[in-house]
């Protein structure tokens, strides 16, 4: 799924992928961060993360649980990383931050999964 997977250190973050996944992870991050007082306000949810969300369908290998692996992956390297400034407050944050985000894509796939699954037993 991800050509990087073999990589490591310089070689990771500086292979072409990898970059532009990180790029399209920061894009996120902006999304729901540019959104935030609406999100507050109860607003709804974000269109672009369920179409992502949506899109994941598409992608060969990938499966649902991916999302909650990311998160604990990324909540993991910056504990590492960031060590004592990785603080509780910081740590709840981005626990919240994720958990938005990976339910907003994780609705947009399964309406998408839901969508080919009765696409697919209507062709039989």
């Amino acid at each position: 799924m991800f050509p990087f997977r073999d990589a490591w250190g310089d070689q990771l973050i500086r292979h072409g992928q990898f970059v532009l996944q990180a790029n399209r992870f920061m894009r996120v991050i902006a999304i729901v961060v540019n959104a935030v007082d609406r999100l507050r306000s109860g607003h709804g949810g974000s269109p672009a993360l369920y179409e992502l969300g949506r899109r994941h369908v598409t992608i060969e290998g990938f499966l649902p649980d991916y999302f909650d692996v990311f998160t604990r992956a990324v909540i993991y390297v910056w504990q590492q990383e960031l060590r004592e400034q990785f603080t509780p407050g910081a740590d709840d944050a981005w626990r919240a931050l994720f958990a938005y985000i990976i339910g907003q894509l994780k609705d947009g796939y399964e309406t998408e999964w839901r969508a080919t699954i009765s696409l697919q037993q209507g062709n039989h």
